[in-house]
């Protein structure tokens, strides 16, 4: 079987999109699958497309068919699709699991949001993580913030600082930004606040081990995303022992788990922190309860769904 695993980002961006491809392809080739990452559809042979993205995946999954007709085809939906391209209507994307041979989501939750005529395709596969030998080691003082993930405005990546910017007592307080801004607009207000309040440090873009070795070095690490499928970060400071306060969605409950108590709703972040600076809060009852989960996202798991899938779908071999 040859698989392609495709993106609708250059596998060069350090996105959770180029993150997800490369683990799918290691996955697969660990069990002699002859699979591969590419840019959208690279145009060569496959007897699988597995294509990210139901909307922005559209035009790969177009062109696997015209190149592969016999070809089978399946859609992982991303939390883009899920809670924002389709519920406005999209129906290039609504097409596209329509056409699908086989749809994966990574929660069991975000089954209720696809249309009914496609729920029997659907397969649960929530992503696993790769060994992270780092473990977190905070430096204190300062109490470190960690915000992870490349500023753009569906993370709400500057809730944090905005936060800790009404609080000019929290003085051993920091606000440790990592990620590269993928907007102009992310880039200026991350340069502003590094400007306005000497307590915010923007990192910019790091190397995935650097990124972990810092996030390991902080005291928290906060994700306040609007929307999120399941977000690469948050697995990695649970694996790490790093403890986690999220934004209540869907996406983080379904890793966290919904009594998980690290939450915070709409205009609760700060309060929040409030009461874990004055440790009224105990954070290690966080990361016990995060890391109770983490078997759930073994490699093991997900690497025993994909395989299940792959040898149930029905596909004609290609002739080289």
């Amino acid at each position: 079987m040859k698989v392609c695993v495709a993106s609708p980002y250059p596998l060069t961006e350090l996105k959770g999109n180029s993150v997800t491809t490369s683990r799918i392809v290691d996955i697969l080739r660990g069990f002699g699958i002859d699979a591969r990452g590419s840019y959208y559809f690279d145009g060569e042979d496959a007897d699988v497309l597995i294509s990210l993205h139901a909307v922005k995946g559209v035009e790969g999954v177009r062109d696997f068919r015209e190149k592969m007709p016999n070809g089978r085809v399946i859609v992982l939906l991303t939390g883009t699709d899920l809670y924002q391209s389709l519920p406005e209507g999209s129906e290039a994307g609504l097409q596209n699991l329509a056409d699908a041979d086989g749809i994966v989501v990574v929660q069991d939750a975000a089954i209720g949001r696809l249309p009914v005529e496609v729920r029997e395709k659907v397969v649960v596969i929530p992503a696993s993580l790769d060994p992270i030998p780092i473990k977190a080691a905070p430096v204190v003082p300062p109490f470190a913030i960690s915000v992870v993930g490349h500023p753009r405005p569906v993370k709400r990546p500057f809730l944090t600082i905005e936060a800790v910017a009404q609080h000019p007592e929290w003085k051993d307080v920091e606000v440790w930004q990592i990620g590269e801004a993928l907007d102009e607009e992310s880039r200026k207000t991350a340069e502003e606040w590094a400007e306005k309040d000497p307590r915010y440090r923007w990192f910019g873009g790091l190397p995935r081990e650097e990124s972990l070795a810092l996030c390991a070095k902080s005291s928290l690490t906060v994700n306040s995303s609007i929307l999120e499928g399941g977000a690469n970060a948050v697995l990695e400071a649970m694996s790490m022992g790093v403890p986690v306060l999220a934004s209540r969605i869907e996406g983080n409950e379904g890793i966290l788990g919904a009594d998980y108590p690290g939450y915070f709703g709409e205009g609760e972040l700060g309060v929040v922190l409030q009461s874990i600076i004055d440790k009224r809060v105990e954070l290690n009852d966080w990361v016990r309860l995060a890391s109770a989960r983490l078997p759930l996202f073994s490699r093991e798991s997900e690497t025993a769904c994909w395989l299940e899938l792959l040898t149930n779908i029905d596909y004609q071999p290609t002739r080289s």
